[in-house]
């Protein structure tokens, strides 16, 4: 569904702009000493938006399951008497727009909760590795070569005014890339280990964004991914707003992007995953 994709990748835009405002709030020259109070802006918002991450994940994976299966599951968030409106109104309520509607007759109900509970701990882990390897190293590396380090470079150097722009820009996009992807990865995961512990469940395809990686592109050609615990990582990356979408019927239609893909590895007939990289670059 389109507006789960869009709504899961206007979240990691979210945090991308929160820490955007953060930098904005400090002199490049300052940033040194300024660490700890980014680094605590920059878990909060990790966390805060892994967490609606996860949230909006519940709400598609219980939807999408009651359109497949019938049936309504437990878990955090269910109403009693819950019906195809209800979990529509829930989803409409999630992404902010208005994409489908259902009968308001209660559906049956399946009592198991598959749902993992949120891993704040892990998150946590992650936000920090993610801003000393994006962050602090670069901070590190920046401050050595400073131009002027060793003497007094003028504020309007031309030389300090291109480091300040490069050192902040890649800040910037560090930063946001490597915390957009712990944002989405709140749901992702989510998906991913409910598909496993759900006995109504299949599998999982991936959905793209429309000009994906070569990498992505080579994942969404696989199609259908079915449960087991070796194809539980979903393998997302920096910047990737690959999305994963359960299956509960074996009705289930891909993407037409799906499609395409599989047809261009199908051309491509074997090699290395540099030659794939070729290949699908220049196709």
């Amino acid at each position: 569904m389109a507006a789960y994709q869009l709504a899961q990748e206007a979240l990691a835009g979210e945090f991308a702009a929160r820490w955007a405002q953060a930098l904005a709030a400090v002199e490049a020259r300052e940033i040194a000493g300024s660490l700890t109070e980014l680094e605590t802006e920059y878990g909060a918002a990790v966390r805060e938006s892994a967490a609606a991450s996860y949230a909006l994940s519940v709400v598609f994976y219980r939807l999408l399951r009651a359109l497949e299966t019938g049936r309504v599951i437990g878990g955090p968030g269910y109403r009693p008497a819950s019906s195809l409106a209800s979990l529509w109104a829930d989803f409409n309520r999630a992404t902010g727009k208005r994409t489908g509607s259902g009968l308001r007759e209660p559906l049956p109900v399946d009592t198991r909760n598959p749902f993992p509970a949120e891993d704040i701990a892990r998150e946590t882990r992650r936000a920090e590795e993610a801003f000393r390897e994006q962050v602090a190293d670069r901070v590190a590396k920046h401050e050595r070569e400073r131009p002027g380090r060793e003497g007094s470079a003028a504020l309007d150097d031309p030389a300090l005014i291109a480091w300040e722009r490069e050192f902040l820009e890649s800040l910037k996009t560090g930063g946001s890339g490597a915390g957009g992807q712990i944002v989405q990865d709140g749901g992702r995961d989510m998906i991913n280990n409910a598909l496993q512990d759900d006995p109504g469940a299949i599998g999982y395809y991936r959905v793209t964004e429309g000009s994906p990686c070569y990498f992505c592109a080579l994942m969404a050609a696989r199609g259908a991914v079915y449960k087991s615990k070796r194809t539980a990582a979903f393998g997302a990356h920096p910047h990737c707003h690959c999305q994963a979408v359960p299956i509960f019927s074996r009705r289930y239609q891909l993407p037409d992007a799906n499609a395409k893909f599989a047809g261009m590895w199908r051309e491509f007939g074997g090699g290395s995953l540099a030659d794939w990289r070729t290949h699908y670059t220049k196709t």
